[in-house]
């Protein structure tokens, strides 16, 4: 199964049940979100599947409507499972459900630096950084629609943001 968003989000779950720290379905979609906007930075590559995947605009934020739909039954509770999906066995002509498990090792790695670095954030904190004048949403956002926002969009600002960090530490190396 490639990776996408539902991989990434199930990933996520695993790091937060690993050091025994809840998740919300808001806290989540932020988080791929972001994990996807430094991988597009750093590796000019995305961690979604266009067959499946997309991010759009809304009220609150980026969100990525799979994985809004994938775990949306949690509401603002904690998520206590991960996500299945349903494939379709030709050899056997049956349904089968897969749990999306994320294999890529770069994937991996950022999606362990934005843990790392967003972890202990609320997720009305999550909100107010993904709604940052300048942000992608904000460039794409129109109430009451569900704009698609562009990933190049979203490569530019992270890339802004890794740049700056970049840019931040030499100055302090000097």
């Amino acid at each position: 199964m490639k990776d996408n968003a539902l991989a990434i989000a199930n990933y996520f779950i695993d790091l937060a049940q690993k050091e025994g720290k809840a998740i919300t379905q808001l806290g989540l979609i932020k988080r791929v979100y972001i994990a996807h906007g430094f991988s597009l930075a750093i590796f000019h590559k995305s961690l979604l599947d266009p067959r499946f995947d997309k991010v759009e605009a809304w009220k609150y934020g980026p969100v990525i409507p799979s994985v809004y739909h994938s775990f949306k039954q949690f509401k603002a509770n904690p998520i206590t499972e991960k996500t299945v999906v349903m494939v379709w066995n030709e050899k056997e002509m049956i349904p089968e459900f897969q749990t999306p498990k994320l294999e890529d090792k770069d994937a991996k790695e950022i999606c362990k630096m934005v843990w790392n670095r967003y972890s202990g954030m609320s997720d009305s904190d999550m909100v107010s950084l993904t709604h940052k004048k300048g942000s992608p949403w904000d460039m794409c956002y129109i109430q009451d629609k569900n704009e698609c926002i562009p990933d190049e969009i979203t490569e530019w600002y992270y890339k802004g943001i890794v740049d700056a960090f970049i840019a931040k530490h030499e100055k302090y190396e000097r």
